[in-house]
């Protein structure tokens, strides 16, 4: 099994001038642990995280006026989408990451998903299961 086949391909990515109230507040409504940073070019610059914005709050730092690039981490730990599994989980555990962005080999690195933990669990326990119908999927768009 390959990162194409379990990454998330939905994504939400911050620019590197959203605020850290703006990465926090899309944090909290979807749910993630974490999030990609891209740069005006829409390449992939960093990684912000949860405990990256608890730091802040923890500092006392103003989240209204803290920008993402002044936060993130950057250049994080990447995988193409020909990366094995095996390989992502590896790199999850090395560097004690909850998920790795997938970039393609081609076309400068252009983001073209997410792998998580969840992602990677998920799919090894559907393989024995079958779904018959369809999900339904409630999405709001903010701003």
């Amino acid at each position: 099994m390959k990162a194409q086949d379990v990454m998330s391909v939905d994504i939400v990515a911050a620019t590197e001038n959203a605020t850290a109230i703006e990465v926090a507040t899309r944090m909290v409504l979807g749910i993630f642990n974490g999030m990609p940073v891209l740069d005006e070019d829409g390449r992939l610059a960093g990684q912000i995280t949860t405990i990256d914005i608890l730091k802040l709050v923890r500092k006392g730092r103003n989240l209204s006026t803290t920008l993402a690039k002044e936060i993130m981490s950057p250049d994080p730990v990447t995988v193409h989408e020909d990366a094995s599994v095996e390989e992502v989980i590896d790199l999850m555990d090395k560097f004690g990451v909850m998920m790795i962005p997938v970039v393609e080999k081609k076309d400068g690195g252009r983001l073209v998903g997410v792998c998580s933990r969840y992602d990677i669990l998920k799919e090894i326990l559907d393989q024995k299961f079958v779904a018959i119908g369809r999900t339904r999927t409630a999405t709001t768009t903010i701003g």
